[in-house]
């Protein structure tokens, strides 16, 4: 299965300055155990560059929703997640599903993309 294809599991939190030495030993003893899961497909540490409040993602990929399910559902992904609690602020989580965009005219009434000329149709 392609990335574009998997289920991605956000977990987006800013840490706090006093828990911050915390956090990087948390970080990099989760990763080991994490990307280590057979059920996990793919896994990026994000830090946004426009927050001033620098607000990291973790993203989480699977193959399938089950795959997902029983990830979260597991006692070490569960004590993980209490610990970060505890050093960050606005923790939230998301999960996104593959989507298809449809590229057909007869089905979205769109525009063929081979009559798009992007030097003359300026959104």
């Amino acid at each position: 299965m392609n990335s574009h294809e998997r289920y991605v599991y956000e977990v987006t939190y800013v840490v706090v300055d006093q828990h911050r030495k915390e956090y990087e030993t948390w970080l990099s003893k989760t990763t080991e155990r994490w990307i280590g899961t057979a059920k996990l497909s793919g896994f990026r540490s994000e830090q946004s560059v426009m927050d001033e409040d620098s607000e990291v993602r973790l993203r989480l990929e699977f193959e399938t929703r089950d795959d997902w399910a029983t990830f979260v559902e597991s006692e070490p992904y569960k004590q993980r997640i209490e610990q970060l609690q505890t050093m960050t602020e606005s923790l939230t989580n998301h999960l996104w599903e593959p989507t298809a965009i449809s590229l057909d005219p007869t089905t979205d009434g769109g525009v063929p993309i081979a009559a798009w000329d992007p030097l003359v149709d300026k959104d």
